[in-house]
């Protein structure tokens, strides 16, 4: 569609408010090189009549823009305030009438009797069109024409076809996933195409992820375990054939001072967090190997690119993730095999909104209320809220695919701005 800068004469521009829209044509206008005006005030572009005498003004048709495309209505007639004092109340009349019974009609079909020329029409040649009544004044017109353009088709395509993201039938296993981010990005796996493989703890919520997500499997394990994440893989091959992407997301976050955190504690978590990651990488490899092709996603965190000092083993933890994608993504490249870590900002799941979660923790230490905390940490990113579980997942789904095909080693920020790093 013209914009504002396109559109007919500046001199008469009017507020958007002040128009009414008028719709594309689905099918691409001819393209036509430039050429001379044509001379003949007979050509069929010139007796598209409305008996208005209108100031000159000019729609600029460059080298290789579409023309006009359809049957277009004119837009609701409205006046600046500086010339409602030219008009007469009976003029108004008869031109709110013209605006209704007025088109352009069958402009395609005229452009192609240009032969090959394209022009510099004035807005009179281009609205007059004889509609039975004569009109007396000389008033500007003011209408906005939609015009069918490359750009704007190339638009319209994209955003009435789906991406193929490639992943159609691929078996892609996403740990932790009976909620949060990993729920959400089995949800966008399915939704693609994908076989999803979904997993956690409890066997309730297995079932109730697998129905949610569409997913090909549930299996019921607890990735902390040493033997668990080769059981894990091991289930998704007998059922699926094989393994074309691993998603690992199972982890667990709490704060507390870094005096505080025990052994056990520094341990437990980095079994979860890293070991079984490690395990599940492994597990993956021999088929991705032999196959030549494979996708590893590791979920870390801002916390492992700028520690936060309130979750000191989380963020140790985090940290090695950032490194363990690096050290597999180097590893593995000849063979076919990318590695990328994801390193999501504050999520609105059940970490930071269940009771007990991060935002009553951190209530806890501090004295604020819950909603104080929230609010803090949503205002210490630049975006100003916490991210939502689609939006990381949405990412990670991405280099999922064939469109990341060319990435590889990689620690993507999905934080809404928070670490101030260009990494």
């Amino acid at each position: 569609m013209l914009d504002d800068r396109q559109s007919l004469s500046e001199d008469h521009l009017l507020d958007p408010a002040q128009t009414a829209p008028v719709g594309d044509d689905e099918d691409a206008a001819p393209r036509m090189p430039l050429g001379d005006l044509p001379q003949s005030g007979k050509h069929p572009f010139f007796v598209l009549l409305v008996r208005l005498a209108v100031p000159l003004a000019a729609v600029d048709l460059l080298p290789g823009e579409a023309l006009p495309g359809a049957d277009v209505d004119l837009a609701q007639p409205g006046f600046p305030p500086d010339r409602q004092s030219e008009l007469r109340a009976d003029d108004l009349g008869r031109l709110e009438r013209a605006a209704q019974v007025a088109r352009i009609d069958r402009v395609r079909r005229l452009a192609r009797e240009l032969l090959g020329k394209t022009l510099r029409l004035s807005a009179a040649g281009l609205v007059e069109r004889r509609i039975g009544m004569p009109l007396e004044a000389p008033v500007a017109v003011p209408v906005r024409f939609s015009v069918s353009r490359e750009k704007e088709g190339r638009h319209r395509l994209y955003a009435s076809r789906p991406l193929d993201l490639g992943l159609r039938d691929r078996v892609c296993v996403v740990t932790g996933s009976t909620g949060g981010i990993g729920l959400a990005c089995a949800r966008l796996l399915g939704e693609e195409g994908a076989q999803v493989v979904v997993c956690g703890r409890d066997s309730d919520r297995v079932e109730l992820a697998r129905a949610a997500s569409g997913a090909a499997l549930g299996v019921t394990c607890d990735l902390s375990e040493s033997t668990a994440p080769e059981q894990l893989i091991g289930e998704a091959m007998r059922a699926l054939g094989r393994v074309d992407c691993l998603v690992n997301n199972v982890g667990d976050a709490y704060q507390a001072d870094f005096e505080e955190v025990s052994d056990r504690q520094w341990d437990e978590m980095w079994q979860l967090n890293v070991m079984s990651y490690v395990r599940a990488i492994r597990s993956v490899l021999p088929g991705m190997r032999e196959r030549g092709k494979g996708v590893i996603v590791n979920v870390s965190s801002t916390s492992g690119k700028r520690p936060s000092t309130s979750m000191p083993n989380y963020s140790v933890t985090k940290a090695g993730v950032l490194s363990l994608s690096r050290l597999v993504a180097d590893l593995y490249a000849r063979d076919g095999i990318r590695c990328n870590a994801v390193a999501p900002g504050p999520t609105a799941t059940e970490a930071w909104l269940a009771p007990g979660g991060l935002a009553d923790q951190q209530a806890q230490r501090t004295g604020k209320t819950r909603e104080e905390v929230l609010e803090a940490v949503a205002q210490g990113r630049p975006l100003g809220r916490l991210a939502e579980p689609e939006e990381i997942a949405a990412v990670i789904v991405f280099l999922c695919s064939e469109r990341a095909n060319y990435v590889t080693g990689s620690a993507w920020s999905a934080d809404g701005g928070t670490v101030p790093i260009i990494l």
